[in-house]
């Protein structure tokens, strides 16, 4: 069962990817980012019901992220005012128990589309589109490898949740906390390389756990910064043989370790997924990239990590501050 998840995970993940590119699609790491979050987080194959209810909600939050985008771009102070309630809001039903995969891909959204709208508005008008092939894309290569390799054992039950869970509006708060503000940094200084950012950090805060404790919390940083500086290095060992085949081995060969550390569960999956989607974001972005210079990349590897300790740092602290208020308990200010 682990060998078949592990090629599940490599194969298809990898074919979202080399599809991407061979389509020269924008931008080209979104398929195999979001075939990697479900092949780790769905137990079984998606039903039809499921994929299609995948595909409207990111169709219609995609479009919401961008008329709002588009019909507020003139008044930024309602537009950040509506993104920051539905990001909490977004965040709030993920740490309600709701089903949590819909509630990120509204966060995934949100984070991006009115940046790159205010940034870029012509590009803006693409990303809907994306988004949508994105998850069709995903969900289309999830059903293939499941063909080659089926689910030959029952699910693993769920983990039961944290006998202690902090006050979830907090940690609600904490997240809009996180991404609001590297969307306003983002517009404030024009940069151009928002999408992998915002995705990459929207991902990591989803994925925050600190019931783990703080060495994992510390290891989902280390993570983070190794994942995408590893997507730099397959980016220059790429470039020795640029090919859609060479591409495609080196993507499987290295997705066979990421596909096995969390096909094995524990509390290294989670790591093992927030660094594969770093590495899969900035080789991607480095291959679309019309300035593949190292030193740039090293840069853009540089906002990923200060992002992600931003992250981590943020919602540490207010976890904090929740677990020592305690339920029912007033928190000092």
């Amino acid at each position: 069962m682990t060998l078949h998840a592990t090629l599940r995970f490599a194969v298809g993940v990898t074919a979202a990817f080399v599809v991407g590119e061979a389509m020269d699609w924008f931008p080209s790491f979104l398929a195999p980012v979001l075939a990697a979050a479900l092949l780790a987080s769905l137990p079984a194959r998606p039903s039809l019901r499921m994929a299609l209810g995948l595909l409207i909600v990111m169709t219609v939050a995609s479009l919401f992220a961008f008329v709002i985008a588009s019909q507020l771009r003139g008044t930024p102070f309602v537009l950040f005012g509506l993104i920051a309630l539905c990001v909490f809001l977004a965040f709030f039903a993920m740490l309600s128990g709701r089903p949590a995969f819909p509630a990120l891909l509204f966060l995934i959204c949100l984070a991006t589309i009115p940046v790159i709208a205010m940034i870029a508005p012509a590009q803006a008008g693409t990303l809907p589109v994306a988004f949508v092939r994105g998850m069709a894309v995903a969900l289309v290569t999830i059903w293939l490898v499941y063909g080659l390799w089926p689910q030959t054992a029952a699910p693993k039950p769920a983990p039961p949740p944290p006998s202690h869970m902090p006050d979830p509006v907090t940690m609600a708060l904490g997240g809009a906390a996180v991404v609001v503000p590297l969307m306003l940094v983002y517009l404030l200084y024009g940069l151009a390389d928002a999408l992998p950012v915002m995705i990459a950090t929207v991902m990591l805060v989803a994925n925050f756990d600190l019931n783990r404790g703080r060495l994992h919390a510390l290891a989902m940083i280390v993570g983070n910064f190794a994942g995408g500086f590893l997507g730099l290095v397959l980016h220059t060992i790429l470039t020795t043989t640029p090919s859609l085949v060479f591409l495609a081995g080196l993507l499987f060969f290295t997705l066979l370790f990421f596909g096995q550390r969390m096909a094995a569960g524990g509390p290294t999956a989670p790591i093992a997924l927030l660094a594969c989607n770093a590495m899969l974001i900035i080789l991607g972005s480095a291959i679309s990239s019309d300035s593949p210079t190292l030193s740039l990349w090293m840069v853009r590897v540089f906002q990923f990590a200060v992002a992600g300790m931003f992250a981590i740092g943020t919602m540490s602290l207010l976890w904090h501050r929740a677990s020592h208020a305690g339920p029912g308990k007033p928190q000092n200010p």
